[in-house]
């Protein structure tokens, strides 16, 4: 009778130590709303399940004792909670969102992930809530948010066609590497045409490094790098309509949707409209804005394939359609005494992928790759000389793999790229172009060597084998000082290279004769230094003030030789160099609801010929930017601000030069340009009204823009604003 009772005993508390049950309610920490899909795993086990749409997980035949467990979702940081079972029967578990943490701003392009306030290397950043912003202004590109910075000029590259590209330090927009979720494939034949068009509803951030950081990415970042993030799904489902209309006749239809597909996948999606209408601002009879359609679509897939492996995979495509020119032939089509206008297709498509490995908190490998294709079709009729059709494919692909380790008080990042870039040109079109095929493989390494608690030295090599250029060594180090919390300093020194591309113009119009196969890269050496001082005074005004300085030196810089038609005959290296030097400083200021920006920018761009000097065309020599604006959390936000450039040159003639004669730059008149915003918030989105160049300042008011008859015309260089004042209306709807 004992044995029987005591295997009774035995058998009950079997029984007992599983058949215990434990619900968890997982839910948002700061709303209290449910998070639906949310994972709780009990650690160390096979046990765990998803959310329903309340929020309720059950977790079923747990054993007696302390059991811990980890709630996680997308967009919300992982939490992890100790229990004891059977004791606790019901269990609430508050996730935070990953947005808290924004201020706290991570950087990716320097490959090492570190916070920004903590890197050897000066990165600006514009975050999410600029992006956001800027999304409502001017939804259509990115451009106007860059050209903020006073380290930043914007260029229109032709008085017709509508498009932008960047300059930094003074320098020509193809030494400035533009890469979007870290892969650079904005260079040769599509690298001016759509890189500024991206719109800003679609971002998280946009990292700007400035001055040579070739080591970090390869040859043309020369004068900086500028990484344009896309958005992630964040912790709430987001549904974003924004409709915006503008008196230059521009309308735009962006949507952005991001969620959750199931507990370990989620997505975001971009698709945009924008459409203009050929206008003619300065009735000139030649239309400064062009005919223009822009369609672009852009999904994004994200998956967690384990606790410490993730993958994400993208798709961009975008058509852009372009017709400029005389506004009769614009919209009546072309005649005799009307002949000139120019039609410009263009078809990109890519497609991304980026894997990630969590080893340790000390060890991540990372394999990125992307493959792209860039189609560009360029018609002048043949009855207006030089006629001509130019038509093309660019296949460009980079691909990426690095291993990221923390080895006692070193982060050594290795790694190795492959970049790829082909060219084929339409067998039937009219220009003498020939086809080609470039590779370039690289080694990298970098180390980040945490000295002492203050002082981070980082070094960095690469080597880079052109298939036509050879190789390339590129060393260099950064050293970073922060004697306090308020206090730090940088000084930074690297090599650079752009080999030889003729489709790496700002505006190209090739009738090549050659594609510089006899000329040698362009080599540079870079040097820039910062202080940074954080305060707040009278514990009220936060101050951020920043002073940087910049060197850098271009050898065998190469120069595109033009015939008396403004058509390009053939490339080759200049007998001088290119020095630009300059100063660039900036003060920011928060008070209660008020945002203040100044920033001064100063940069001497020469050409050094034995014979002299010449200033570097288009680049203002002094930049002054401001910034001031007053927000009421939820209800208003208003601004204004402005930016005044000086001192800027442009070639005596554009249009014939040769390396044996030398052409003085003329200075071209100073001029400011003021935009202001005011928003309201609803329950629904918010409605925000805005005007760019408020003031109308137009390079039209000083000179014409076209010269020479309707059937010969000929086009100014560009140094101002061409659009004139514009106001647009613009609606942000959340669903």
């Amino acid at each position: 009778m004992k044995l029987t009772f005591s295997f009774l005993l035995v058998l009950f508390s079997v029984y007992g130590y599983a058949q215990h049950t434990l619900t968890v309610t997982v839910h948002d920490g700061a709303t209290d709303e449910a998070l639906p899909g949310a994972s709780v795993q009990v650690e160390g086990s096979d046990r765990g399940g998803a959310a329903d749409k309340t929020g309720n997980v059950i977790l079923k035949d747990l054993p007696n004792g302390s059991l811990v467990l980890k709630a996680s979702f997308v967009g919300y940081r992982d939490t992890v909670v100790t229990v004891n079972v059977p004791a606790t029967q019901n269990l609430t578990i508050g996730l935070s969102a990953l947005e808290e943490e924004l201020e706290e701003i991570i950087v990716s392009s320097t490959r090492t992930n570190q916070h920004i306030e903590d890197l050897p290397l000066k990165v600006e950043v514009l975050g999410l809530e600029e992006m956001d912003e800027e999304s409502t202004l001017v939804p259509g590109n990115v451009a106007s948010i860059l050209g903020d910075l006073a380290v930043i000029t914007i260029q229109r590259t032709n008085p017709i066609n509508g498009n932008d590209a960047i300059r930094m330090q003074g320098l020509d927009p193809q030494y400035t590497l533009v890469a979007r979720d870290g892969l650079p494939l904005y260079g040769g034949f599509s690298g001016s045409l759509g890189v500024l068009s991206i719109p800003p509803l679609d971002l998280k951030q946009v990292e700007i490094i400035k001055g040579s950081v070739s080591t970090l990415y390869g040859g043309g970042a020369i004068a900086g790098m500028i990484n344009i993030l896309s958005k992630e799904p964040t912790a709430k489902p987001q549904r974003t309509l924004l409709f915006n209309y503008s008196t230059l006749k521009e309308k735009n239809l962006n949507t952005f949707f991001s969620g959750k597909i199931n507990a370990k996948t989620g997505y975001t999606l971009f698709a945009g409209v924008n459409a203009k209408s050929a206008v003619d601002v300065n009735h000139d009879g030649y239309s400064e804005v062009p005919e223009h359609q822009n369609y672009t679509v852009h999904p994004r897939f994200f998956f967690d394939l384990s606790d410490k492996t993730k993958l994400n995979i993208g798709i961009t495509s975008t058509i852009d359609n372009r017709k400029t020119g005389d506004m009769i032939a614009v919209k009546e089509g072309t005649n005799a005494q009307h002949p000139y206008l120019r039609t410009e297709k263009t078809f990109r498509n890519g497609l991304d992928a980026q894997y990630n490995h969590t080893f340790s908190e000390k060890h991540v490998f990372s394999f990125k790759t992307a493959i792209s294709a860039f189609q560009r079709e360029l018609t002048v009729p043949v009855r207006f000389v030089p006629g001509f059709s130019f038509k093309g494919t660019q296949y460009s692909s980079y691909s990426e793999a690095s291993d990221r380790r923390q080895l006692g008080k070193h982060t050594l990042v290795t790694g190795v790229n492959l970049i790829t870039e082909s060219f084929r040109k339409t067998a039937s079109d009219s220009v003498p172009f020939t086809n080609y095929d470039y590779v370039t493989l690289g080694a990298f390494v970098q180390d980040d060597w945490q000295v002492t608690e203050k002082f981070t030295i980082e070094t960095g090599l690469r080597l880079d084998h052109h298939n036509i250029n050879g190789y390339f060594p590129l060393p260099r180090i950064a050293l970073f000082y922060k004697p306090s919390e308020k206090l730090s300093l940088r000084l930074a020194s690297g090599a650079g290279y752009k080999a030889p591309n003729v489709l790496s113009l700002v505006d190209p119009n090739p009738t090549l004769i050659n594609n510089g196969a006899n000329v040698k890269s362009e080599h540079s050496v870079g040097i820039n230094a910062d202080i940074n001082y954080n305060t707040t005074w009278f514990d009220e005004v936060e101050v951020s003030l920043n002073q940087a300085f910049y060197y850098g030196r271009i050898t065998n810089p190469l120069r595109v030789i033009t015939d008396t038609l403004n058509r390009t005959s053939f490339m080759e290296n200049q007998n001088y160099t290119v020095t630009t030097l300059g100063t660039d400083s900036y003060v920011q200021a928060t008070y209660k609801n008020w945002e203040l920006y100044l920033g001064y920018n100063h940069t001497e761009a020469l050409q050094d010929y034995n014979s002299g000097t010449n200033p570097m065309p288009f680049n203002p020599k002094d930049k002054f930017s401001t910034t001031l604006a007053y927000a009421v959390a939820g209800k208003w936000r208003t601004g204004i601000e402005g930016s005044y450039m000086a001192n800027q040159y442009v070639y005596t003639s554009q249009y014939y030069y040769n390396s044996q004669t030398i052409y003085p730059s003329t200075r071209v008149p100073n001029y400011w340009f003021w935009a202001a915003m005011i928003e309201r918030k609803l329950p629904f989105g918010s409605i925000i009204l805005n005007v760019e160049n408020m003031f109308d300042a137009r390079q039209a008011k000083f000179e014409k823009l076209v010269e020479g008859s309707t059937t010969l015309p000929t086009f100014k260089p560009v140094w101002g604003p061409l659009d004139g004042r514009v106001f647009n209306l613009s609606v942000k709807v959340n669903l």
